[in-house]
């Protein structure tokens, strides 16, 4: 007696169970073959009249889902071997922001091309070695053209001071660098700051007798100070405003 599925039962015994088992795929391709072959080599030619049209719509999807099954996975492998040879994307470091002093230096580039801060630490090195000179003469005034009016009245009392108090002061082998350290505008000023270090001879006598009251006559000392300049924005001339001690 041969049992015959109805067709509709069939198809979704197939379709309710097999895709849902991954595993039973391996299986269903083994029936299927073991039919398929009993069928070609005639084992079940002598049986084909007891084959039900159930069996066979078995066999046939069977066939058909082990058939998608290897398809879909051979469709897989060459997306898979694409995507393992494209390269990562390319991260491009963020930008470096500009440091003060470099900021400084194009905003006052805007009205002065020509500005070097290298060539301004010159400027101010030699400004320190002015000032000191004028110290030491007690004579402000042959610096009144390159100081603001703050910086002059400081000087000049200074100079006073020493008159007033019977001393003078004697500065030698002075040795010192400077370096632009800030650079910047506020409102139509701009403002550029270097740093001085070095060492010099520096002492302070008394007129009436020569004694060396202050520092030392043979013995060096270090130097180091803030000199900031200042002047209207543009093409003019620097102006010393304030020495400050580092």
């Amino acid at each position: 007696m041969t049992m015959t599925l109805p067709p509709d039962l069939a198809v979704r015994s197939v379709r309710d169970w097999l895709p849902d088992r991954a595993w039973m795929a391996p299986v269903a391709g083994l029936a299927a073959g073991g039919l398929l072959a009993r069928l070609l080599f005639g084992e079940l030619q002598q049986q084909a009249s007891g084959i039900g049209v159930g069996e066979l719509m078995l066999v046939s999807a069977l066939v058909l889902l082990v058939t998608g099954l290897v398809l879909r996975r051979r469709a897989k492998l060459p997306r898979l071997a694409a995507a393992a040879v494209v390269p990562p994307p390319r991260v491009e470091p963020p930008p470096v922001p500009p440091l003060d002093l470099d900021r400084g230096v194009g905003v006052i580039r805007r009205a002065d091309r020509g500005f070097d801060p290298a060539r301004f630490a010159g400027y101010a090195a030699m400004m320190f070695r002015d000032v000191e000179g004028a110290r030491m003469a007690r004579d402000a005034g042959r610096l009144r053209d390159r100081l603001t009016p703050e910086m002059y009245v400081e000087l000049l009392a200074f100079c006073e001071g020493l008159r007033t108090a019977g001393r003078s002061v004697r500065f030698d082998d002075v040795d010192v660098r400077a370096e632009t350290t800030e650079a910047w505008q506020d409102g139509d000023r701009d403002y550029v700051t270097a740093y001085v270090a070095g060492s010099m001879l520096s002492h302070t006598l008394e007129d009436a007798t020569g004694h060396v009251v202050e520092g030392s006559r043979t013995k060096s000392g270090s130097v180091e100070a803030f000199l900031t300049f200042t002047r209207p924005a543009g093409l003019n001339f620097w102006m010393l405003s304030i020495i400050q001690g580092a």
